[in-house]
């Protein structure tokens, strides 16, 4: 059995270890008294080791119009219990915005940790704005360029230009869509991913509902064995909406057809599946997908949807096959676990 001499030593090599500022602070009349302070604490704060032990924490620390927010930390941590948000604290630098987590211990002492997390919101935020301007810009351009090659097509009988015009409108039609599944994705993957029981039959009829107002031509059909329920989200109908509308809208067919099946398997698993007739998911598009090849400027899929629908299968703790039959077609399977599942699937997820 450990000495307690022993464990204080190896508390205190991981307490001055740790990368993120840490303190140990004692309540006294109900505000935290710095009583240690590690190497990072006070390289990113910016005061000498000693001059911080027994001063104030919000005192060092805490800004003027954060101070409020800081006692209600106080509060809870007097109560006895944890704490853990995002807060702004001033440090050499400036301000800067910190994960705070509050551990309170033995009676009236605790430690704070700090995770500088500045830089990475400010690339979020960088990278939201660029998102924002790209896809409105590019769905203007493609705005004109569609009706520009419309306009084309209405005021000429020469066949190469009418050729031309018309796979000018096609690729335009697929960059609008490729905009509006990386939009999808950025709201959709920006969401948390509560997991709950989804009943799939009334799910699956909705998809059907949309997509077949959507493609009037198509024959969609569903087989569902049962009244299987999954453990998932909202986001599984954005999932099959996106597997159909992939199966309808490239589908070269004369008669397009789709159908969306449901089979349980076992007592643990229900096997979705989307079944077309269209030209098959190249292989390299597959390999990636299911296999986790990776991309390279060569070696890439054109559209996005195909990986919503991985990275939402994923945080379900399911997993995703595409087979191409000889006969031809294309057979999409997701797997998922039953709602019986459920606590399974959330700690796969």
């Amino acid at each position: 059995m450990q000495s307690s001499h022993h464990r204080d030593g190896c508390f205190r090599h991981l307490f001055e270890a740790l990368e993120d500022p840490v303190v140990k602070f004692e309540l006294v009349d109900g505000k935290p008294i710095v009583r240690h302070a590690n190497d990072a604490f006070v390289d990113v704060f910016g005061y000498d080791s000693g001059s911080v032990i027994d001063e104030p924490l919000n005192d060092l620390i805490v800004p003027s119009t954060k101070r409020r927010e800081a006692e209600q930390f106080d509060q809870r941590t007097e109560a006895g219990e944890s704490n853990a948000a995002v807060v702004e604290r001033m440090t050499e630098t400036g301000e800067r915005k910190f994960i705070y987590r509050g551990v309170p211990y033995d009676d009236d002492h605790g430690f704070a940790i700090y995770s500088d997390i500045t830089d990475e919101l400010q690339r979020e935020r960088h990278l939201d704005v660029l998102h924002r301007v790209l896809r409105h810009n590019l769905r203007n351009d493609l705005s004109i360029i569609l009706g520009m090659s419309t306009k084309i097509l209405d005021e000429t009988d020469d066949p190469e230009i009418r050729e031309a015009a018309h796979k000018i409108k096609a690729t335009s039609g697929q960059l609008s869509q490729l905009s509006e599944e990386a939009k999808t994705i950025q709201r959709v993957l920006g969401d948390s991913i509560g997991l709950k029981p989804i009943a799939v039959e009334p799910l699956v009829d909705d998809v059907v509902e949309n997509c077949a107002t959507r493609f009037e031509t198509a024959t969609i059909d569903t087989t569902i064995d049962g009244e299987p329920d999954v453990t998932a989200n909202e986001k599984l109908q954005i999932v099959l909406r996106s597997l159909l509308d992939n199966a309808i809208r490239h589908n070269d067919s004369a008669d397009p057809q789709a159908t969306i099946s449901a089979t349980q398997i076992g007592s643990s698993t229900v096997e979705l599946a989307v079944t077309d007739n269209g030209p098959g998911i190249p292989p390299i598009e597959q390999r990636i997908i299911t296999d986790d090849e990776e991309i390279t400027p060569l070696n890439h899929g054109s559209g996005l949807g195909l990986w919503l629908v991985k990275w939402i299968v994923d945080a379900y703790g399911g997993r995703i096959e595409i087979e191409t039959p000889t006969s031809g077609g294309t057979v999409v399977r997701l797997y998922l676990h039953t709602a019986s599942m459920g606590k399974r699937a959330v700690s796969t997820s």
